[in-house]
Parts: structure tokens; sequence; C-alpha cells
């Protein structure tokens, strides 16, 4: 590891960066921080599963929209047992305790959470937007077609993710000495062009094409409602655009927790990265927002199902409806007979009918 003199930070340029130094910040703060993160842990685990369960389980959730969805918690999993636990443990002990490759695995799956998260949700909106503005072409959106653009997402995240362990920048502790991230102080040029192209190609163009694309389906909806005023299908098109509405709901909610959550520290990213000597943000503000963008690996979800009136209604308890079918299967079974014998005696008729009208 190696930080030339305009670094912002004192930290040697050797492996004893991560030879259990002590957070310089206060230690009690970061152990409750730490106990938060672990717990997150736990709850972005459970989150994330019920809802790649709840897909796996259901054929009616795997949708286009929803395959985007599936891919962030696929993504929020893999942080939520990897990134979470390892700041957390290392937060409760004041000092990192995974070394020099733990940190570089640690700042990736952070990194790629981050990127992947990013991305997909724009191909979300992307999809979302495409819909609206051309309806009488939704089917072209299928769920093949999402599964190789969500890919496709997820590899290029991958890619940029990969590029600190080839040399363009380096994945190295943040100033609370608890967790991982690239490298912000170091004022060499490569390093402050690779921290220039993070910040533009993750934060800035995402947030743009994010912005873009939900005002034209806010706009295209509202279009929508004033057509069907005047419209012959107006019972049809009012269920179209009541579904619409529903989902744009969720996209948005759902969007809004990632930028929510994400943003401080974009902002400390930024301040960090490309700030003068001269001026410094402090460890704890740059610890507290990194740890708030982590805890997306819960808010997404937990936004994403409260939001989804497809996903509540795949939750009824269906135990529950096939006792309540097992009851009265014999019933069941008896009307169906009935029923089928009621249509034989009626088809026979109708036949002897014919036949009769045929004789004379």
């Amino acid at each position: 590891m190696s930080f030339n003199n305009s670094s912002l930070i004192d930290i040697p340029s050797d492996d004893s960066l991560f030879s259990g130094r002590p957070t310089p910040i206060d230690c009690r703060t970061v152990r409750i921080i730490g106990i938060f993160l672990c717990l997150t842990s736990f709850v972005g685990i459970f989150l994330n599963s019920s809802l790649l369960i709840s897909f796996s389980r259901h054929k009616e959730l795997r949708t286009p929209q929803n395959i985007f969805i599936i891919f962030t918690a696929i993504v929020g999993l893999i942080a939520s047992c990897i990134n979470l636990p390892a700041s957390g443990s290392s937060s409760v002990f004041c000092y990192w305790l995974y070394g020099r490759v733990g940190c570089q695995l640690e700042g990736l799956i952070a990194f790629l959470y981050g990127c992947s998260s990013c991305y997909l949700l724009c191909t979300v909106s992307l999809s979302r937007c495409y819909i609206i503005i051309r309806p009488f072409n939704a089917k072209d959106v299928t769920v093949m077609k999402c599964v190789f653009i969500s890919c496709i997402a997820v590899l290029v995240a991958l890619l940029w993710t990969i590029l600190p362990l080839v040399g363009w920048n380096e994945y190295t502790l943040e100033r609370s000495l608890t967790s991982c991230c690239t490298n912000l102080y170091d004022r060499r040029r490569s390093f402050v062009a690779f921290n220039l192209f993070i910040f533009v190609v993750v934060y800035c163009v995402p947030l743009i094409i994010l912005i873009t694309t939900n005002s034209i389906i806010y706009t295209g909806l509202k279009r929508m409602r004033e057509k069907i005023a005047h419209g012959v299908k107006a019972e049809l098109s009012q269920r179209r655009v009541e579904m619409e509405r529903r989902i744009f709901k969720s996209i948005v909610m759902t969007i809004f927790g990632f930028i929510f959550t994400w943003t401080p520290y974009a902002i400390t990213f930024f301040i960090s990265a490309f700030g003068r000597n001269n001026y410094d943000v402090p460890p704890m503000a740059t610890f507290i927002c990194a740890c708030f963008a982590k805890t997306s690996v819960v808010w997404i979800p937990i936004l994403y199902m409260s939001t989804s009136k497809q996903f509540r209604l795949s939750l009824v308890d269906k135990g529950t409806l096939e006792k309540l079918g097992g009851t009265n299967s014999a019933a069941g079974e008896v009307a169906n007979l009935a029923v089928i014998s009621r249509n034989v005696d009626k088809a026979v008729v109708h036949i002897k009918q014919e036949i009769s009208n045929k004789d004379e």
C-alpha cells in the first residue's frame, strides 16, 4: 500500500495498517454502531432471503420488472453475509480484524453492492419508462431479456470493483480503521482520476437516469388519466393506469430508499476525494455515512415489500387455504360430479332433438 506526501491522512505505507491499530475516534460510539451493523446483517439476511424464497415459490411474482429486484436481493444477501458482519464485528472490537485480504474482500463486496444496486434500479426505471412510452410493445419486455440486462448490469459493476485490485486505485481502511473502501486520500493523478470516474458513472449518471425516467413515467401516467376520460374503454384503461400507478409507486419508494441511504456517503466521498488539503471530513462523519449506506441492504427490501401489492398478496397463508379446501373436498367432488352429470344430460337431450329434427 502506498500513500504519497499529499495524503490527507497519516497512515503507514506497510501492512502495519492492518495489524490491529485501534480506531482514532470514540470507541464507545463505534462499538454501538458496530452492534447495530451486526443486527442489520441478520435483518438483511432474513429480508433478502425472504424475497428470494417468495420469488422462487410464487411464479406470478417472477415478472419482468421483478427480475431486477431478484438480482438486487441476491447482491444484498451477499453483502449482508460478508460486508456487514466484517465491518460490524471490527467496529465492536474498535479495530480491523481481518487483515489486508479481508479488507480487500470487504471493500469489493461493499463497492459491488452499491454499484450493482444502483444500476439495477436504473434498469427497473428504464423498463417501466419503455412500457409507458410504448404501451403496445409491452410484450417486448420479457423475463429472459430482463435476466440478460440484469447480468450485464452486475458484470459492469463487477468490472468497476475489480479495477482497484489490478492497480487503478486500491482498497484500504477508512479513517475509522474498522471498514474498507477505495483510497480517497491519495492525491496521485491516477487515484483522483479513478475516484472522479466512479463518482460520475456510479452516482451522477444513474441519478440523472433515475430522475429523468421517473419524470417521464409520471408525465405518461398523467396523460393516460387525461385520455381515459374521453375513451371508449374507460374502465379497462382506468385499471391499466391504476396498475401502472402502483408499480410506479413501488419503484419510486425503492429508489428513494437507495438515494436516501447512499447520498450522504456520496457527499463525504466527494469531499474526501476532491477536497483541498486544508479541509478534511471528520472521521466520525465519514464512518456514520458509510454505515448508513450499508443499511440499504435492509431498506430496499422493506420499501419494496411495503409498497408492492403483488408481493403482499403472495404472502397469503396457502396452508390455511389448503386446509379449508381439504375440509370441503368431499362436498366439492360431489358438486363437480353433479355439474358434470347435468352437462352430460343436457348434451344428450340436445343431440336427441337434433336427430328428431333431421328425421322430420
